[in-house]
Formats: structure tokens, sequence, C-alpha cells
């Protein structure tokens, strides 16, 4: 490109970052730069699952679980999940795809003792569902939290990107239908990938697809 449109190579790193910063490329560790597609339409605060958004958009969602795991739960997650320390707790690592690329990895932690054998279940479904028809479990979300923020090591390699690259981090606290708490996630997302649309009436698919 340099020798192209005869500027630097400077100029062009320059430009690509930019473009970059501004969503229109993406890079791929060891891959290169490709244009970005149309970001994704995602109402956090809606109780619709992942696939069921992405599909009423016309798209693909593809779920890869990367780790599932129980654990003692810490002062922190205790704090977010108002439990004791040291109970078991379910972690859930999830990778989403829209169209067959990388777009967000999600951590889910879990009170286990409200779903004892969630692990023993396919996890590449939707939690909402799977919670009502096995644990008799509404979810509804509520403290829903965002901020911009860089790729730490993990979700980076997960997609595929370079640590530090941007991202948008969204977390939440999930309520039973009796307002208990009963789990926490937290999303990372490609920052090129997303567009935030909280709806206050309506239904955000009918209008996406209208």
């Amino acid at each position: 490109m340099a020798e192209e449109f005869e500027i630097s190579r400077v100029t062009v790193r320059q430009a690509l970052i930019r473009m970059e910063a501004e969503g229109l490329i993406f890079r791929e560790e060891r891959r290169g730069w490709f244009v970005s597609p149309p970001r994704v339409r995602y109402d956090p605060t809606a109780n619709t699952s992942f696939t069921e958004s992405i599909t009423k958009q016309r798209r693909v969602a593809g779920t890869t679980v990367l780790s599932k795991q129980q654990v003692a739960a810490s002062q922190w997650i205790s704090n977010l999940l108002r439990c004791a320390v040291g109970v078991p707790i379910f972690i859930i690592s999830r990778l989403r795809s829209v169209d067959g690329r990388a777009v967000m990895v999600e951590q889910i932690h879990v009170k286990a003792e409200r779903c004892p054998g969630l692990l023993d279940y396919p996890l590449d479904q939707s939690m909402t569902d799977l919670m009502m028809e096995k644990f008799g479990i509404t979810e509804h979300r509520t403290q829903i939290s965002m901020r911009p923020t860089a790729l730490s090591d993990q979700p980076s390699k997960a997609l595929g990107a370079s640590i530090g690259t941007s991202s948008l981090y969204l977390s939440r606290t999930i309520l039973d239908q009796l307002k208990e708490v009963v789990e926490f996630d937290q999303e990372f997302w490609r920052h090129d990938a997303i567009d935030i649309c909280v709806s206050t009436g309506g239904n955000l698919e009918e209008e996406t697809n209208g």
C-alpha cells in the first residue's frame, strides 16, 4: 500500500489503526487485516437468548464451550452472587460467533446449589432455556454495566485478536422469579462487532427486520 499510494509505511500503519478504531476493519493474529462485517444489534436488557437475537437479524449464531468447572466461591464472586465464600460455583466459558466470525467471549458464574448437574448438560445451547426447562428457574436480567476496555490474554486468544485490542466489557447480574441472584455473567465483545440498542418500548428485532 505504501508503494501504491507513494506514502510512508508509518502513514499506512496509522491509517489502518485509525480505521480499526472506527470499526471499519479488524485484525486477526497471524492472518492480517479484514473489512468488518455489519455490526449486530444487541439489547443487553432483553430476556432473549444470543442465538434467538442473532437469528432474528437473519444471521447465523454459533456457540463453542471453551471450559467448564466447579470452584469454591471467592470473596469477589460471593459478593456478586450474594452467597457465602467457599460455596460451590459453576464457571462456564463460551465463545460466541456471528456468521462464522468470533465476536464475543462470555464467562458465566452460577450458584451450583440451584442447578445440580448443570455441567453434565450440553452447554452450547441457550442458558436461559436450559435453566427454565431443567431447573424451573425463570431468569431476569438486572444491574447491567458496560465499559470500554482492552482484551486481556484469554479473551484475545479465543477471539483471534491481539492482546490490547479494543473491546466492550459487559456484565450483568441475573435474578430468578423470586428475585434471588442465581447468575453473574461477563462478556468481552470485539468493539467493531456490536451496536448496543436498548429498547424502551416495542420490539427490537421487529424494528431490525422491518
